[in-house]
């Protein structure tokens, strides 16, 4: 569309020049219109690097222009019949005539014998694959008719990475070049930098500094730069991932513009508490700092006694078929009363049982027939108050911690909802 576009701007252009009475003796068909005929395309075939491409024609017929087109070039048009490339590679040029009555198309093969093979380069690629490259354009300007060869044996000019092998590939021309600072032959170096595919480890808090690089692929290229992908980011860092001052985050490695990313999750370093009694609770003074859960070992930390099932104040049984209403101790041990306690009086409201009564320390035992929210007041023969409780009643013993009282008779008096509930108490 655009080479038809320029062609009628082009033939409008022509036309307004050309004397009406030719046009109009053409038009009319006062004569016969005589299509454009190209005889000869005359070139300046075999260029040298950085020559200009010089095109000409020898066309007859009723012409009003030309377009002129080369390998990578735009095309150009004009009135006359020569046209100058000032750049250009070897290759075909095509060149129209337009007329009329119609148009006539030609080729011209412009060589480059006297360029040789090109020049030496270095091709840097990305390992692991990917899509063929041409070698060739690497050699820059070049005459396009020589062979490749790959230690000596014949091969295309295409490099596929992850299936041809890097190294020195060889382009040659069958004649001396005659331009100078040419050759009759040329090395590419391929070069295939391997980095590995993405990676991403799991590792602890706890864990020693490692080095990145360990972590990609066996054999892949050292050398290169390493960052950390902050938010939009990418902030230096070096190869050594170190848990007690990095954290979880994409590392990405460049080397010779190839790039891989190593993704860290890293886990929180815990406490855990042995469990050597198996309760499910463990011993606050026995900790081992892990990532993974160590077995014989608990995330609990409030057992009150680590050697016994159980913690200080649970429900137990310590084999003894005389006693009731077992508990663990403050000194982690599994005892119960004898039924000798003291009960409620007979008509109060709340049956209430208290043991040890006489008790001798500050652990008192009460077990309440109900549930629910209670108050518990101690006072002394005078009816002070010495000490209160609030409990939540559930039907089992309650372990109430007496403060320090004088030797003496006390009234334990429980209030749970509408009843009351009484009883005197021995210090002793």
């Amino acid at each position: 569309m655009i080479r038809r576009s320029l062609l009628l701007c082009l033939c409008a252009a022509w036309a307004w020049h050309v004397p009406q009475a030719a046009l109009a003796q053409g038009g009319a068909g006062h004569r016969d219109c005589e299509p454009p005929v190209i005889h000869a395309v005359i070139d300046n075939s075999p260029i040298c690097p950085g020559g200009a491409i010089e095109l000409s024609v020898a066309a007859s017929g009723d012409i009003i222009g030309y377009s002129w087109e080369g390998p990578g070039t735009p095309t150009f048009f004009t009135a006359t019949p020569a046209f100058t490339f000032n750049w250009g590679d070897p290759g075909g040029y095509t060149v129209i005539a337009y007329g009329f009555c119609g148009n006539d198309t030609a080729l011209a093969i412009i060589a480059a014998e006297g360029a040789g093979a090109g020049q030496n380069n270095t091709v840097m690629l990305c390992g692991g694959g990917g899509s063929p490259i041409d070698l060739s354009l690497s050699l820059g300007f070049h005459d396009p008719f020589g062979a490749w060869t790959y230690n000596g044996e014949p091969h295309g000019s295409l490099y596929t990475p992850g299936v041809d092998t890097p190294g020195v590939y060889i382009y040659s021309v069958s004649y001396e070049p005659v331009c100078p600072g040419t050759s009759q032959s040329a090395a590419i170096t391929v070069v295939e930098t391997f980095l590995g595919p993405s990676k991403t480890i799991t590792v602890c808090g706890g864990d020693s500094a490692f080095s990145l690089l360990q972590v990609l692929d066996s054999g892949a290229a050292t050398g290169g730069s390493w960052f950390r992908y902050q938010f939009l980011d990418q902030l230096p860092h070096d190869s050594l991932y170190n848990p007690a001052v990095d954290s979880s985050g994409t590392f990405g490695y460049v080397l010779h513009g190839c790039h891989t990313t190593v993704t860290v999750v890293e886990e929180p370093l815990l406490p855990w508490y042995a469990d050597a009694d198996g309760d499910g609770y463990g011993d606050p003074l026995d900790v081992r700092w892990s990532c993974v859960h160590p077995d014989g070992y608990v995330a609990d930390s409030t057992d009150t006694c680590p050697q016994l099932f159980g913690r200080i104040g649970d429900p137990c049984d310590d084999g003894l078929p005389g006693t009731v209403d077992d508990v663990i101790t403050a000194d982690c041990v599994c005892e119960g009363v004898l039924p000798t306690a003291i009960t409620a009086r007979a008509g109060s409201g709340l049956q209430l049982l208290a043991w040890p009564n006489p008790v001798e320390g500050r652990q008192l035992f009460i077990e309440v027939a109900a549930t629910g929210p209670a108050e518990v007041r101690v006072m002394d023969a005078s009816g002070r108050l010495v000490a209160g409780f609030s409990l939540a009643l559930d039907g089992a013993a309650q372990v109430l911690n007496l403060p320090e009282m004088p030797k003496g008779l006390y009234l334990l008096r429980v209030v749970a909802g509408q009843r009351t509930g009484a009883l005197p108490l021995v210090v002793q």
